[in-house]
């Protein structure tokens, strides 16, 4: 574990430091540390996902696949604000199952960029992060381009319990998708933390020994994606995990999550609110494996 303090440095004197790379990485640590505004003990400059989601009888569960990749890379600017840029690529692989609809393959590249600003001498901050992306079976094709942002007032209750209150907003396939957001930044003792921004993903860590962690993640993935047919397919999940962290030497972290997703739609359209098909996507379980070169933050 690092103490994020120490890398608290500003841009021009980084050629001169030890590791600079390392150190961008980290100065914005001790003020506020998120991951797709999603607050949390840690960075991971670059990290893989897979999910495989199993086949089930009782009920009818639609089995996919999601490739997931991604990036977190903060740089501390002139004055306390920080400069955030996570860029990250997904994959969805849809089985059509016992349904009658046939789904291709559909992908996205997105690019956030958010500027974190601290109000000097109050336990305030402010973040804004547009988000820029491009969400279809074909990437970058006709019609496949999506914008919008988060903005997110936090405020510092205690040393260690940081809470955030704010708004989504993006304009999707089906129409423009507003939805409020409550995060929290909680380090509970040594063992335990409690962090995310609700309703994308919260995550109850608890440390084993410096090897393992342990925990449970809630995450409620929506996003609309464009079809070669000029239609587009919305996709909706709420995924409840358990999860294992093993650390391989300091930084390497591999993750095995099993769990089950709740309340799935499948719905396709042409129009803004107004929809073709609406498929149960089926309740059932699915495996998720993960790897990080991942930073853990100390207070």
């Amino acid at each position: 574990m690092i103490p994020a303090e120490k890398f608290l440095i500003r841009l021009q004197p980084i050629a001169t430091k030890k590791a600079p790379w390392l150190q961008v990485l980290l100065m914005c640590c001790s003020l506020f540390p998120i991951l797709r505004v999603s607050s949390q003990p840690y960075i991971d400059p670059i990290q893989v996902r897979y999910m495989s989601a199993l086949e089930s009888k009782k009920p009818v569960a639609t089995p996919f696949t999601h490739l997931w990749i991604g990036s977190d890379l903060p740089i501390k600017l002139k004055g306390g604000a920080i400069l955030l840029f996570s860029p990250y690529f997904e994959q969805w692989s849809l089985d059509s199952a016992e349904t009658k609809e046939i789904y291709p393959a559909v992908q996205s590249i997105a690019f956030p960029l958010g500027l974190i600003m601290p109000f000097h001498e109050s336990k305030w901050t402010l973040t804004v992060l547009p988000i820029v992306r491009w969400n279809g079976e074909q990437l970058f094709a006709e019609n496949t381009f999506q914008y919008g942002g988060v903005a997110l007032a936090g405020y510092q209750l205690k040393p260690q319990q940081k809470f955030r209150l704010g708004v989504y907003a993006n304009g999707e396939f089906f129409g423009l998708f507003i939805i409020p957001l409550l995060g929290v930044d909680w380090r509970i003792d040594e063992k335990n933390y409690l962090f995310g921004v609700l309703p994308g993903r919260l995550t109850f860590e608890h440390k084993i020994n410096e090897k393992f962690y342990s925990g449970a993640t809630f995450r409620a993935p929506t996003s609309s994606y464009r079809l070669s047919n000029g239609q587009y397919i919305r996709l909706d999940d709420n995924q409840i995990s358990l999860f294992v962290d093993y650390y391989i030497g300091q930084h390497f972290c591999i993750t095995l999550e099993p769990g089950f997703g709740v309340f799935r739609k499948i719905r396709t359209g042409i129009n803004k609110k107004e929809y073709l098909t609406e498929v149960n996507w089926g309740d059932g379980p699915f495996i998720k494996l993960s790897a990080a070169y991942r930073i853990r933050l100390s207070s």
